[in-house]
Parts: structure tokens; C-alpha cells; sequence
């Protein structure tokens, strides 16, 4: 892949990383096992994403420029 992938929470803004937390612990008390693939994206990344499946070979992965990962 050409651009990093970030899967840390230290890259969302402090509002997203809390209701993150609080997600992760609830669905721990559940009994369920929830892995973060991806937080972050940067603008690169998004377009790189989005032309999957459009100009370059794959399927589509995201419909949109616009994805909530690029503002973390």
C-alpha cells in the first residue's frame, strides 16, 4: 500500500477517541472482540482508496472523497 495505514486512537480528534473507548468497552463487556482497522486517512490515502475498483483494478472500497477518516 502506498500511504500508511493508521490504526491508533492517539490520531482521532479527543471527542472521537472517547466515544471510541467507550465503544471498545462495552462491546469487551459483551464478550465481543472488535479490531480498529483504521482510523486516520489522509486525503492521499482516501483518493487512493476511492479510485479502487473506478480507475485502478479491485473492488470499490469506500464511496466517497469526503470519508470522516480524513478529519480523524
Amino acid at each position: 500500500m502506498p500511504y500508511p495505514t493508521y490504526t491508533k486512537l492517539d490520531k482521532l480528534i479527543p471527542t472521537m477517541q472517547k466515544r471510541v473507548v467507550e465503544f471498545l468497552a462495552r462491546v469487551k463487556a459483551a464478550g465481543l472482540n472488535v479490531v480498529i482497522t483504521e482510523t486516520y486517512r489522509s486525503k492521499e490515502r482516501q483518493k487512493y482508496l476511492y479510485a479502487q475498483g473506478r480507475t485502478r483494478p479491485g473492488s470499490v472500497v469506500t464511496w466517497t472523497l469526503q470519508s470522516k477518516h480524513i478529519l480523524g
